[in-house]
C-alpha cells in the first residue's frame, strides 16, 4: 500500500461509517419500546428479543410484500431483458440494409431518457385501466403485473446503450467463425453474443430487479388493495400502521432494508465488472 493511498483509505473507512451508521442505529432502536427510545435512544436496549421481529413480520405481513416485490421483480427483469437482447442485436448487427433506420430506433430508445417520470403516471394509469379491460385485469390497475408494462418501457433507454455498445464491442471475426460452423441467427445470439455479454447481462438484471424493487411512484398511483403491494409502497404506509410503535415501525424498515444491503453486498464485484467491460476484451 502506498503512502499516497491512505489519506483515500481514510476518507472511505469515514463516508462508509458515515452511512452505515444510521442503519445500525435503527437496529438497536428496533428492539426498544417508546420509553426507552425517547429516554436513552442512544444507548443499547435491555435487550435482545428477536420475538419482536417475528411479531411485526406477521402483523405487517412482510412475507406477502417480499413475494410481491420479489415475483414482479423477476419476472420484469427477465422479460425486459429478453426483449431488448434482440432489440439491441437487431440495432447492433443487422443494419447492414437498414442502417438509418437502426440508427433512428437507437436514437428514439435513448431520447427515452429524457422524459421525466412523473409526467408519465397519468399516462401509465391509462394505460393499465385498457389493459385491465382487455387482460381481464391481470394487466390493470390493482394488479402487479400491471405494473411490468411502464417498468420494461422505463428500463429501456439505459438497457439499450449498454447492450449495443456491448455487442459492438464483440469482435466481427467471432460470429463469422460461428456462421462458418453453421450456426444460425438464434444460435449466433445465444452461443455466440450471449456469454461474451454474461458480464453486462448479469449487471443490467442487478440494475433491472433493484430497480422494480425500489420503484414507489407508479406502484403508488396504480396499487389500491394492499394485498398488492410492493416493498416500498407498503413502508410509506408503515407510519400509518405503526403510528404509536415506533420500535416495530423500526423493525419493518430494517426487515424490507436488510435484504437489499445483502444482495448488493454480494453481487457487487459482478456489478463493477458488468460497468467496467464492454462485452469483451482483447
Amino acid at each position: 500500500m502506498r503512502r499516497s493511498q491512505i489519506p483515500l483509505i481514510i476518507v472511505g473507512i469515514i463516508a462508509s461509517l458515515i452511512m452505515i451508521l444510521p442503519f445500525f442505529w435503527g437496529v438497536l432502536l428496533s428492539f426498544k419500546n417508546n420509553s426507552e427510545i425517547f429516554s436513552n435512544p442512544l444507548v443499547l436496549p435491555s435487550k435482545f428479543d428477536f420475538s419482536l421481529y417475528a411479531d411485526t413480520f406477521n402483523k405487517a405481513h412482510i412475507g406477502r410484500l417480499f413475494m410481491n416485490s420479489l415475483m414482479l421483480s423477476i419476472v420484469t427483469s427477465v422479460i425486459e431483458i429478453g426483449l431488448l437482447f434482440f432489440s439491441s442485436f437487431a440495432i447492433a448487427r443487422l443494419n447492414h440494409k437498414y442502417n438509418r433506420m437502426s440508427d433512428l430506433a437507437y436514437y428514439m430508445f435513448l431520447s427515452a431518457s429524457a422524459i421525466p417520470v412523473l409526467t408519465l403516471l397519468m399516462p401509465y394509469y391509462n394505460l393499465a385501466l385498457f389493459m385491465g379491460k382487455i387482460s381481464g385485469g391481470l394487466l390493470g390497475v390493482d394488479s402487479i403485473w400491471g405494473l411490468m408494462l411502464p417498468y420494461i418501457a422505463g428500463g429501456i433507454p439505459f438497457m439499450t446503450l449498454m447492450l449495443v455498445g456491448g455487442m459492438k464491442s464483440v469482435p466481427l471475426e467471432m460470429e463469422e467463425a460461428g456462421i462458418i460452423d453453421g450456426c444460425g441467427l438464434f444460435r449466433l445470439i445465444f452461443n455466440v453474443e450471449a456469454p461474451l455479454l454474461t458480464p453486462i447481462l448479469v449487471t443490467l438484471f442487478i440494475f433491472s430487479f433493484l430497480g422494480v424493487w425500489n420503484e414507489f411512484p407508479i406502484a403508488s398511483i396504480q396499487l389500491h388493495n394492499k394485498n398488492f403491494f410492493t416493498i416500498p409502497l407498503a413502508l410509506a404506509f408503515f407510519k400509518d400502521q405503526f403510528s404509536a410503535d415506533y420500535g416495530a415501525m423500526m423493525r419493518g424498515v430494517v426487515m424490507i432494508l436488510l435484504p437489499q444491503a445483502v444482495f448488493f453486498v454480494i453481487l457487487q464485484k459482478k456489478i463493477i465488472e458488468g460497468m467496467a467491460t464492454t462485452g469483451i476484451k482483447g
